[in-house]
């Protein structure tokens, strides 16, 4: 199986965030990447954090916000990538009044602390 759709997707309840791992979760496992979907409530600011082994890479898909990436702001909206080095604390702040969502990436692999 080469193909995960969202119903094989594993869900992670996050604090400030909903998270669906569609490659490196149990449906289709990968050593090289992680790949999946974040959702962010409207005005809900997820809390600083850092990869320390790990680079992070986000898509826009829907609503607007704001990345915090080692201190300088960038802004997030549809059809923006948005980097996130390893090893620099980032956050996201979601400034609208929808949900904010975005594809990650990570590479290497991510396994979300253990719970995947």
């Amino acid at each position: 199986m080469y193909a995960v759709n969202k119903t094989q997707a594993a869900i992670l309840e996050l604090p400030k965030r909903t998270v669906q791992v569609f490659v490196g979760g149990e449906a289709y496992k990968s050593e090289e990447m992680t790949m999946g979907k974040t959702v962010v409530a409207p005005h809900t600011n997820m809390d600083p954090h850092v990869h320390e082994n790990e680079e992070e890479i986000v898509f826009v898909i829907k609503g607007s916000g704001e990345a915090i990436v080692g201190g300088i702001a960038e802004k997030m909206e549809p059809d923006t990538a948005v980097v996130f080095p390893k090893g620099v604390e980032h956050t996201v702040h979601n400034t609208g009044d929808t949900e904010l969502e975005f594809v990650f990436m990570f590479h290497p692999a991510y396994d979300f602390g253990g719970r995947i």
